[in-house]
Parts: C-alpha cells; structure tokens; sequence
C-alpha cells in the first residue's frame, strides 16, 4: 500500500514537473514570437522612415502594412493570458509588461497610421486644393483617422513614460529609452498638427462657395488669442478647392479705415481699454469669436464681401506650414522650418529697420507659404519634424459664421470659446501694453492649486480655497535690440523707460462662481483692475518689468464646489494654457474633490 502511494506521488509530482516545463517552453516560445515580431516591426519602421524621406506614399503605406502585420502578432502573443499571467513574475515581469505596451499601443499607432496614408494618398489622386473632390467623405474620414491616431500615440506615450527604464533586462532598458525619446517627440508633433488638421479639413469640406479671413499674429506683440494681427490672407474654399484671393500686412487693414465696433459688448470695451476700431487691437478677450466676428464685420464693412470664417494662426503654426512647403526664399532670404519662428520674433527688425520694408516682407511670406500649400507641394515628413521642433506656445484658433460649422470647431477644441459652465479650471493672457515685440523674451509658468474644502463663498454657497500663481519673467538683454522692438509706445512726456523694459497686462480668468481672498505682486497686497468675461471673474495685473526681472502674481479664490443647482462640481484642476511665443509651464495639484454636506 504503501509503495502504491509513493508511485501515485511521484507519478504527480511527474505530472507536475512536465505541465511546469511545459508551461515554460510554451511561455518562452511565446514571450520568443512577441519579441522577435517587434524586431521585425522595428526594422519595418526603419523602411518606413526611408520611404518617409522620398515622400512615396505608395510606399509608405506598404511599409506600414508589414509593420501593422509584424506588430499585430506581437499583440497576439502579448495577449496570450498565459503571457500576461508571467508579467506578475519577480525579474522578468516588468520586461514582459513593456513588451506588451509596445506591442498593444504600437499596434494601434501603425493601423491608425497606415489609414490615414491611405485616406491621404486619396485626397491626392482627388486633387485636393486644385479642384472640387467629388467624394465628400474623404475629408472626414481623414479628419477622423488624425484624430483617433493621435489619441494612440498619446496612450502610448503616457504607457510608456509609466514604465522604469533600469528595471528591464535583456537589452530592453536601452530599447524602451530610446522608444521613449521617439514616441514623446512623435506625440507632441501629433499633438500640434492634429488641431490643425482638423481645422484644415472642416474648410476644405465646406460644400459652398466659403470666404475665410486668415490672421497671422505676430506672438512677439502679446494678446488674448495669440498676438497682433501682423499680416493678412483671404482664401477662398469650395468642395476642397482653394484660391488665395488676397494677402497683406497690417498697413493694408489700417488703410481700411475704423472697424465699427458698436455691436461689441460694453463692458468689455471698457475693460480693457483698447480701441476696437484698430485692426489690429481688437484681440484682447481671450474668447476668441469676439475678435473673430469683428474682423468679419470690419471687411463686410469696408469690402463689402462677406467673410465666412476667421482663422488665427502665430509663428509656431506659420513654422508647421514651413515644414510642410518647404523653403521659400522672400528678398534673397532663404526661409524654412528651421529659422522661420527666430526670423519672424526677432531677426526681421535687425534685417529690416524700415517698418513698411518689414511688413511687406510678412506678406510677401504669407503669400509664398499660401500658393505652395494651396498648390498641393506639401511634405508629410517636414511637417511633422517642424511640429516635433515647435516649442512655442502656438495653436490655432477657428471661427466661423455658420452655427453648424462652428459646432465642429468646438467640438475639436480649436474655436477658442471660454466656456461659461462651472468648473475647477482657470485661463491665463497676456496683452502687451508697452507696444513693442518684447514678448519674444516673455517666459510664464503658471499654477493653480485646490486647496482646503467646505469654505463658504461669498454668495452662501459651498466652496473651497484654490489658488492660481503666475510668474512672469522678462529675459530680454539689456542692450542691443533694434530700436523697433524695445521702444515703449506707452511712454510719457519726460518719464524714463529702461531700454528693454516692457508693460503687459496679464489676466487671470477664475472659474465660474469664484471669488477673490486676496490678490499680490511678489507676496505684497496689490491693486487689480476687476472685471467678468463669460461669466467668469478676471482679474487683471498691470506689470512692468526691466530687463532680466520676473515677478510673481497670485491671486487666492474661494471657489465654489456646487452649481446653481446645488449638484456637485466635479473634476481636476486644468489650466489652458495661454498663446504665448514661448511655451507655458503648466502645473495643478489638489487635495481632492470635495464632498457636500
């Protein structure tokens, strides 16, 4: 009997041991495929940056299929349950974890990709921008396929920046490093042309005969939306065929004459002080269908042409188009993706000290860029390296007269509208008011922080304490900038003005309900002018810095944690981050969201 039991145990003890191995083998030839299909995915992408630079869509497409291919085995073995069981194992878990990312992530950034070459080398063969495209849907299938590949690379990096490095074997901590390095840069290239796709192809849709005023804003002079108006096109757009119709600089829309500006509301008027019969001063609310829709009104008035669509764009977004175009050479000036942002802030007023030679030069710029982008000579790859390169704080901005069109530029977050709903989130502008392109050297960091809860506001309401801090830094030299760019347009008879010095007015929007504690300038009480704009307080700083100094702004708000109906706010903190040459630091932090008592 005896005997019997010890054979039945190792009988199962043999059992055992075999299932074991045998788990192992098929683990291993498993974790084997995954790993060898991601470096045939790997070496399919470097064909695909070959294809890439000689612009063969037709091979671009093929190589993402074999990438798509290669990557979805991968994706195969890497959801294999008994592969994900290993990724819970001490040393080798981790790597099993980063394989998987790569291989699920990855997959849908190739299959996003490969659709959105296909919808592209469409809307080619259609002929799009030389004349009308007869399928209509092209243009939001390829809006779409933008947009939903855009979203995979943003999780594939947001997965990947979760994973540590130096807890992977087997070569793969060099591997996922450098994936990481790539895949940050490819997503934030993703990250500033997708809007612009998206606005492109809402235009380009429209089936009508569509008028659209293009504002280029020089963001070296700050406003609200961006920065001055510098320089003008007018296209004409229907069913995907374009005509630039019209270009100019801002001395062409001054010779206009006044915009007549009685329709705009008059507390904003009052606000900030500006005039609104000035072309180019009319940008001062951060909501941008104000500025937009007097733009519109300016050139019915004045040309009487109706004017369908304004879209804004700066330097980040004039460098995208650089890339796309390639290089265009205005006055002997070569200009491309790579010196057209420092040549528009800063190089042209040491080139062209002459303010009429200047501004002709941005229109002569603009038309260059428009008729080769309109003529279809558009490059893929030096679109998205001008993206990845772009570290200003640009994006555009669209507006359009028809509700239903505007509704699509809501609905992609490029209409610039302030919402007017409650809610833990706050905006930052600045508008220059010392009428010089300092803004070039202008450097924010902006923070909002919630704090402590169950605090009553001032209407008797629920709130909490939060606070939002600006720090503005002006880092322009002390000496040697042209005269154009640092004199004070603000001066008064027998004041001094430092050279370099500068004024801006910065505003910070709270949310909407919330009120301020209390306000200061580098920790002393300061006075702020008071004011609402879309049904949110502003507070608006009046600011004067020297060359090299940085001031530090806050301003603490109880904020309320219910609506007018009493029901819960709910959310984190966000911050959108303002127009600005040089990119915003954005940071939010909370305790956590509220409860109600």
């Amino acid at each position: 009997m005896d005997q019997e039991l010890s054979n039945t145990k190792r009988n199962a003890i043999a059992v055992s041991v075999m299932a074991l191995v045998l788990f192992t083998l098929y683990v291993i030839i498993r974790v084997a495929f995954m790993v060898s299909s991601l470096q045939a995915t790997m070496s399919e992408v470097e064909d695909l940056k070959q294809a890439a630079t000689k612009k063969d869509l037709a091979a671009i497409s093929t190589s993402l299929g074999k990438a798509a291919d290669a990557i979805a085995a991968a994706d195969s073995a890497a959801k294999d349950p008994l592969v994900q069981l290993c990724g819970f194992l001490p040393i080798i878990g981790n790597d099993i974890k980063a394989a998987s990312v790569v291989a699920s992530d990855g997959k849908l950034v190739l299959l996003g990709a490969q659709d959105v070459t296909n919808t592209a080398n469409q809307l080619i063969k259609a002929g799009i921008g030389k004349q009308a495209i007869k399928d209509t849907t092209l243009l939001s299938t390829f809006r779409d396929g933008i947009t939903n590949m855009n979203d995979a690379v943003q999780k594939l990096n947001w997965d990947l920046g979760q994973i540590d490095s130096a807890s992977l074997h087997f070569g793969l901590d060099n591997k996922i490093a450098s994936a990481k390095a790539s895949v940050s840069s490819f997503a934030n290239a993703s990250q500033k042309i997708t809007p612009l796709v998206e606005v492109a192809t809402v235009v380009l849709e429209q089936p009508a005969k569509k008028r659209w005023f293009i504002a280029i804003q020089n963001l070296s002079e700050a406003r609200a939306t961006g920065g001055i108006t510098g320089a003008y096109s007018i296209l004409e757009t229907e069913n995907g065929k374009v005509h630039l119709k019209e270009y100019g600089s801002d001395k062409a829309l001054l010779k206009l004459g006044r915009i007549d500006y009685s329709n705009y509301p008059q507390d904003l008027r009052d606000l900030w002080g500006v005039d609104l019969g000035d072309w180019r001063d009319i940008n001062a609310s951060a909501h941008v269908p104000y500025a937009a829709k007097l733009l519109a009104d300016g050139w019915q008035q004045h040309r009487g042409q109706k004017v369908d669509g304004v879209l804004f764009i700066g330097q980040g977004v004039v460098s995208e188009l650089s890339g796309a175009v390639g290089p265009v050479t205005v006055r002997g000036i070569k200009i491309d993706q790579s010196n057209v942002i420092d040549f528009l802030s800063k190089d042209i007023y040491a080139r062209f000290t002459n303010v009429q030679a200047k501004d002709a030069v941005v229109g002569e710029l603009a038309k260059e860029m428009f008729t080769k982008l309109i003529a279809g000579k558009v490059s893929a790859s030096g679109l998205m390296t001008a993206a990845a390169n772009d570290k200003t704080g640009d994006r555009i901005l669209a507006w359009a007269k028809d509700t239903k069109v505007q509704k699509q530029f809501t609905a992609t977050k490029t209409s610039g509208e302030i919402p007017e709903q409650f809610g833990p989130n706050v905006l930052v502008t600045v508008n220059n008011a010392g009428g010089n392109k300092l803004d070039a050297y202008m450097n924010l960091k902006v923070g909002y922080a919630e704090g402590e809860c169950n605090v009553d506001t001032f209407t008797g309401y629920q709130g909490r304490r939060s606070r939002v801090t600006v720090e503005i830094s002006n880092n322009a030299p002390k000496s040697g900038l042209p005269a154009y760019v640092v004199t004070r347009l603000d001066d008064n008879f027998g004041e001094y003005r430092p050279k370099g010095s500068n004024r801006e007015l910065v505003t910070i929007y709270g949310p909407v309900g919330s009120e301020a504690d209390s306000v200061s300038v580098n920790g002393e009480q300061a006075f702020v002018s008071l004011g609402e704009d879309r049904k949110r307080p502003v507070w608006i700083f009046e600011v004067t810095l020297l060359p090299g100094e940085k001031k530090t702004l806050v301003v603490n708000i109880v904020e309320p944690i219910s609506d007018e109906n009493q029901e819960k706010i709910s959310g984190s903190p966000t911050v959108l981050a303002p127009i600005t040459l040089n990119a915003a630091e954005i940071s939010t932090s909370t305790i956590g969201e509220c409860s109600l008592k």
